[in-house]
């Protein structure tokens, strides 16, 4: 057995490579039609084929002579083993210097010695340093006809725009999941090896995209010499805990069951799995679940593809989702986010996690209740006689949306029925249940606020943030609240909005929207 898989099943030629199609195909015409820059640029993660394809394209172009006949067998071995004195590849990272690339253009001049073109391929190429790229910038500018550079960059921000403006630019992306299990499947079964498919999907999840980083951990696991590896034995190598334990996790806080999710912690922390990487792996099914919250009609092969999860995992994650609103999501994203920073500064790893799990099944299993005001004696028949008027109580907000009567005078008692805590409870709900169908954003906003009565005619909605109250206060987005209101509460009734006096609810809207952009992948 191959103790490094990844340069024993590194494709060799273009119809070997995986995932990259839009590449292979562009660079295939380009040699068809003998319409061969002389500069590329590869950009992307690691382990996504950058150098691989680089050297399969070396090979390819010099798979003929300059008249268009065959280039002998013997030179394409050379050509396809990397023994060609005219295949220079150059490590940036170790020669960064300008005396380097000064050494280049030197040899640059000089001819092939037996192939069509001499290709330089520069991988990293974002570490030269400042003199070394201005050195290299006159190189590509005017390069001979029989030269061609290929540069590689896992960074291609730290590349100046005068390279990148001087070569054609492929973007490698990061391989699908799919694609990852279905190459471990097949590098499995030529080893001879017998592993679970479970246990594929967790090394190929593990990856993160990087085919190299998945063959070198099927690699690693093949060293144990098992004659059927098992998830268990995956799961100790690579430092995660058993599928069925985290999705358990992640079905528990998402209930609200505070003690079965406190019992997944102690059994993933007994066991001796890493609390770190238990907690990086609950974070990725909770963005996987704020996605399907906002992407409902998504397909699921779609899905499976922008995220890197399984049909089984994205099915459960979906049930799991459907009693959910997206702030809640983002409630139990950060409050882990917050467990994971935490863990590597505590003597005990999981008490953060553990200390999550609370605050966020206490915030799930709380849901809006209409709280119903203490019991009063039936009102009086009105006298002349003067009363002293009620002062009214200020109402305290909360996270979730709780109703309120604030009791009035006895001289705002009008002809029309009072709107008591009970009556507008059940309208409240109406209106939100109402709204959720055509208007399901402004819905689930309205579920994170407070509302009470102010009087009569006067409906009073505290919000946590000020960026709740700038999207209620849009004129359109009044016109529709105030519209389901008085449709509910048949009367005519306005409202006003106010930000609660919490201090942990002081974040203003640019900070939400910043954050909210980062839990979805974006930049701020």
């Amino acid at each position: 057995m191959s103790a490094t898989l990844y340069r024993a099943y590194r494709p060799k030629k273009f119809a070997d490579v995986i995932g990259q199609e839009h590449i292979v195909t562009t660079l295939q015409n380009a040699i068809r039609a003998d319409r061969i820059a002389h500069a590329y640029l590869f950009t992307g993660p690691r382990g996504t084929g950058k150098t691989t394809l680089a050297r399969i394209f070396a090979d390819a172009v010099n798979a003929t002579r300059a008249d268009g006949t065959p280039m002998p067998d013997d030179i394409r071995d050379r050509l396809a083993q990397g023994q060609s004195l005219d295949i220079i590849e150059i490590d940036a990272a170790s020669h960064t210097g300008v005396d380097n690339i000064r050494s280049l253009r030197e040899t640059v001049a000089l001819a092939p010695s037996e192939a069509r073109y001499k290709v330089y391929i520069i991988d990293e190429v974002h570490m030269l340093s400042t003199g070394a790229f201005n050195a290299l910038l006159k190189t590509l500018e005017e390069p001979p006809a029989h030269v061609i550079f290929i540069l590689a960059t896992t960074d291609i921000h730290k590349v100046p725009a005068t390279i990148t403006s001087r070569c054609q630019r492929f973007d490698f992306a990061r391989f699908p999941l799919n694609e990852i299990v279905r190459k471990l499947t097949i590098i499995a079964k030529k080893e001879k090896v017998k592993i679970a498919a479970e246990a594929v999907e967790m090394i190929a999840l593990a990856a993160d995209g990087g085919m190299r980083d998945a063959e070198s951990l099927l690699a690693q696991v093949f060293a144990l010499e098992d004659k059927h590896i098992t998830v268990a034995e995956v799961g100790r190598i690579l430092g995660t805990t058993d599928a069925q334990d985290l999705m358990a996790f992640v079905e528990a806080i998402s209930k609200g069951a505070t003690m079965d999710a406190l019992g997944v912690v102690t059994r993933v922390a007994a066991d001796g799995y890493n609390i770190e990487t238990f907690t990086r792996a609950v974070i990725v099914h909770l963005r996987t679940m704020l996605y399907i919250s906002v992407t409902a009609d998504t397909h699921d092969d779609a899905m499976t593809n922008l995220l890197s999860v399984t049909h089984s995992d994205l099915t459960q994650l979906r049930a799991y989702t459907r009693h959910l609103t997206s702030a809640q999501i983002i409630f139990m994203i950060e409050e882990c986010t917050t467990a994971l920073t935490k863990s590597r500064a505590t003597t005990i790893p999981q008490l953060p996690l553990e200390v999550a799990v609370v605050r966020i099944c206490t915030h799930i299993s709380s849901p809006p209740t209409a709280q119903q005001p203490p019991s009063t004696a039936p009102r009086q028949a009105a006298t002349p006689q003067k009363t002293a008027a009620t002062p009214r109580t200020a109402t305290a907000p909360s996270k979730h949306t709780t109703l309120h009567s604030v009791p009035t005078t006895s001289h705002n008692t009008t002809q029309q029925q009072s709107l008591d805590a009970t009556t507008f409870a059940d309208a409240w709900h109406a209106c939100i249940t109402g709204l959720n169908t055509q208007h399901k954003t402004l819905a689930q906003l309205l579920t994170q606020c407070t509302a009470c009565v102010a009087d009569e005619n006067t409906i009073n909605i505290t919000v946590p943030y000020a960026f709740h109250k700038d999207k209620i206060t849009e004129h359109a987005n009044r016109k529709i609240i105030e519209t389901a209101l008085c449709e509910h509460c048949e009367r005519t009734l306005k409202i006003t909005v106010s930000v609660g006096a919490s201090t942990e609810n002081t974040a203003t809207s640019s900070e939400l929207l910043s954050y909210a952009t980062q839990l979805m992948g974006g930049t701020a």
